[in-house]
């Protein structure tokens, strides 16, 4: 049984594209809404949150809920809001979508100049690399590879990386919640082998994502490079001045 927030969540995005509400329309407020859907407020806070956070609304201080642009019913939205807690992929999507992922890769390397640079460790301490392809509703949406130090992590069990979350795995490994993400996003285009692992034509565009992703103590434990299909995912960004 779905859950009744994402129920409501739904049918007001199924209000939002069907033009009931258009663009720069302001929604009823939270306390009608909780009303007419008969529920707590804290059930349609969690509703409209998903709303905000799927960029279909956004709250103005004072004024309240305006629909904003909207978005494709079937893509996905990177840098989207935010949590207590870094979510990752598999925690990010799963209320709204089926997440699944095959493996690719896991073993044991050096970490080389390089990674080592991204995770303040030593060229010559291990860590874990994994490569793995990420599936929305069965559809492989992007391919992921991580870089995890083998001295902060000594064991990633397959199961995890199949059909768990390495985020939430992390956070009861290490006790602490992880609190950072700084990423760079770039433009580019799927080369053979990643379309291949992807099943789609080479030359697609993409949307590549290098981050280092830090546990709330300030400790580096991940340093990741997603390869995102153009054509499922966009990115959204949102500043509020003084």
């Amino acid at each position: 049984m779905t859950a009744r927030y994402i129920d409501i969540k739904n049918s007001l995005k199924q209000a939002i594209l069907n033009k009931e509400y258009r663009v720069g329309d302001k929604i009823p407020s939270e306390r009608e809404l909780a009303v007419r859907f008969e529920v707590t407020r804290v059930t349609l806070q969690k509703a409209m949150h998903m709303l905000e956070q799927e960029g279909f609304i956004e709250r103005i201080h004072g004024k309240g809920m305006f629909v904003t642009k909207v978005i494709e019913d079937n893509v996905y939205l990177l840098n989207n809001g935010t949590s207590d807690s870094i979510l990752g992929f598999s925690r990010e999507f799963k209320d709204n979508v089926k997440v699944s992922s095959r493996l690719i890769s896991l073993k044991t390397r050096k970490a080389g100049e390089y990674i080592a640079s991204q995770l303040d460790i030593d060229e010559k301490d291990d860590v874990h690399y994994i490569r793995r392809v990420r599936l929305v509703d069965n559809i492989p949406v992007l391919i992921e590879d991580s870089y995890i130090p083998c001295a902060m992590i000594d064991i990633i069990p397959e199961s995890v990386l199949q059909n768990g979350s390495l985020y939430e795995y992390i956070e009861n490994k290490t006790g602490r919640k992880i609190k950072f993400y700084n990423s760079v996003i770039e433009a580019s285009l799927f080369d053979d082998t990643l379309s291949a692992l992807l099943e789609s034509e080479t030359g697609l565009p993409m949307l590549k994502v290098s981050g280092i992703t830090k546990l709330e103590d300030g400790k580096t434990f991940n340093y990741s490079i997603s390869y995102n299909r153009a054509d499922k995912f966009k990115i959204k960004n949102s500043w509020v001045g003084k």
